[in-house]
């Protein structure tokens, strides 16, 4: 019953809006009573919250089980990817529609960080889709190549969906591996648009935003910022690169870092190391920490 209520509750929210969508509405849709409703679920954004966790579950546990298939080649567990996917959105219009546009702005955190983190979690999983397929030769373009593969399915899906075209997932798998395997050998004479600076938030934003999961990130960009530090400062700076880096950790470790003392000691750490993106990372992953302690 929870399912068929999630599955309903997606479906209103697409269609008419989630602030124009009723809990009477959604039981009457389930054919239950309000009263019910709210024994599985105490209020609207409880449902929704629920509703998109429980979609975004199942969504990335059969696109990793076809990663388990040892039988397969990298490339054709893309294709196999690109199929499911092409019939999964198909099938479930109401959950892709409900992220791409039914709700509008909140100040409901919760909401907000939910519809982020499935958002971000697609796009990176398509990302690491394509690397797994194509290797590191993919990088300089990444993410670029990113937006027109998802862009290329939304296309597809829309004919298959909204215009009831009937068009065999096969073949359209298929066609985008050919048209991805020219794009991959081409060499583009303009320069990407979507580099690892402009999207640093979402190789930052984790599909699991857990406070132990921050701290590890944090401890491991940290890690890194060290080294190139180290690998790159002279001689004669070392000490007071060393002090500076000490500084700069513990400011990190308080319960409440200063945000003037994180940006004046980055900034000179900046001047000795290429540490821009290391800093944007950590900057995003400092605000997450922040957020999980101001729930607990």
């Amino acid at each position: 019953m929870k399912e068929n209520i999630m599955k309903n509750a997606l479906k209103n929210f697409a269609g008419d809006g989630y602030y124009s969508t009723s809990m009477q509405q959604i039981a009457e849709n389930c054919g239950i009573s309000k009263a019910s409703l709210y024994k599985y679920f105490s209020s609207k954004e409880e449902l929704l919250l629920e509703a998109l966790e429980h979609n975004l579950e199942q969504w990335l546990a059969k696109m990793t089980s076809i990663n388990l298939d040892q039988t397969l080649s990298p490339k054709e567990q893309l294709r196999k990817k690109i199929i499911l996917e092409l019939e999964a959105r198909k099938d479930n219009r109401s959950f892709m529609n409900l992220l791409l546009r039914a709700v509008p702005p909140t100040k409901n955190a919760e909401m907000m960080r939910m519809l982020k983190r499935t958002k971000v979690a697609l796009m990176n999983w398509h990302r690491e889709s394509l690397v797994h397929a194509y290797g590191e030769k993919v990088t300089p373009f990444l993410w670029d190549m990113v937006v027109l593969f998802q862009g290329t399915l939304r296309e597809y899906v829309i004919l298959m969906g909204d215009d009831h075209k009937a068009l065999p997932a096969e073949d359209v798998a298929t066609l985008m591996i050919s048209h991805l395997d020219t794009l991959m050998l081409s060499t583009p004479e303009a320069s990407p648009v979507l580099t690892s600076d402009v999207m640093h938030d979402y190789e930052a934003y984790h599909q699991e935003i857990t406070p132990g999961g921050v701290q590890e990130e944090i401890e491991n960009v940290r890690y890194r910022i060290r080294e190139k530090v180290q690998k790159h400062v002279r001689l004669d700076q070392q000490p007071e690169s060393e002090r500076a880096l000490e500084a700069f950790n513990q400011e990190i470790d308080t319960v409440s870092p200063r945000r003037y003392m994180v940006d004046s000691l980055g900034l000179y750490l900046r001047q000795r190391a290429p540490i821009e993106h290391e800093l944007k990372m950590l900057n995003d992953l400092l605000a997450a920490r922040n957020y999980n302690r101001s729930d607990d």
